[in-house]
């Protein structure tokens, strides 16, 4: 259904897997994206790029698992927020609001498990 964005349409999913250089990159060019980042082996910098479609309120879910050791997620691009730390061997997710030209954090980043 391209050119349709959510509420009308699915929410866009994005599963990623981080590369070993600790590097993964989105574009979100829906208003309601979910982006799994899967078990992250090394600390990583997730870049998110905003498309021109974009409009202001659109929602980014970020869901990060850590291995063994307690990763941390830090955010580049069009977003601004400071860096999540995880715990030994569980997920957290991390909301965000687009205002236009940056995603903002709605809150603290959530353990989830």
């Amino acid at each position: 259904m391209d050119g349709i964005n959510f509420p009308f349409a699915l929410a866009t999913t994005e599963t990623l897997a981080p590369l070993a250089t600790g590097a993964a990159a989105l574009t979100v060019d829906d208003n309601m994206t979910i982006c799994g980042l899967g078990e992250l082996g090394a600390a990583t910098t997730l870049t998110i790029t905003a498309s021109a479609e974009l409009r202001t309120g659109a929602i980014l879910h970020v869901k990060a698992l850590s291995d063994g050791t307690a990763r941390t997620l830090t955010f580049a691009g069009d977003i601004t927020a400071v860096a999540m730390t995880g715990v030994i061997s569980k997920t957290k997710v991390h909301s965000f609001v687009f205002d236009g030209s940056k995603f903002l954090p709605l809150g603290a980043a959530v353990q989830i498990d």
